[in-house]
């Protein structure tokens, strides 16, 4: 009996300091890619907006896409954000386009983005 005593609090302190912190803190890291979507060129320059898509959201991230097109963000809890690549400031976009993000917990994820000309009469991707 002692024994098994023995082994259960052994096998117990084993996993119990097996746990990472980062299963208690994760993190959710991920990284936005802008191409054109004619011919799948990579955008520098491009403004990236990231915002949950509900009202009253407090969620807003915003970079630019680095000589690689590409622009890197990170957030403190699972989501899935709302992604708008533009060129120009509103309302004068000149490209634009949209995505969906699903950031998963101590994974890096990365989406493509693809733009084109924007065009006023078209509905577009708006969560101002």
């Amino acid at each position: 009996m002692k024994k098994l005593f023995l082994g259960l609090a052994i096998a117990s302190m084993f996993f119990y300091s097996s746990c990472e912190n980062e299963e208690l803190n994760p993190n959710y890291p991920f990284t936005i890619v802008v191409k054109t979507q004619s011919d799948s060129l990579l955008v520098q320059n491009v403004r990236v907006e990231v915002a949950a898509p509900v009202p009253g959201n407090k969620v807003w991230l915003d970079g630019r896409t680095n000589t690689n097109g590409e622009v890197d963000f990170e957030y403190d809890q699972a989501a899935t954000l709302g992604v708008r690549a533009s060129r120009g400031d509103r309302p004068d976009y000149t490209w634009i386009g949209c995505t969906e993000i699903r950031l998963l917990p101590n994974e890096h994820v990365t989406k493509t983005v693809y733009i084109q000309p924007y065009d006023s009469l078209l509905v577009g991707c708006s969560f101002d």
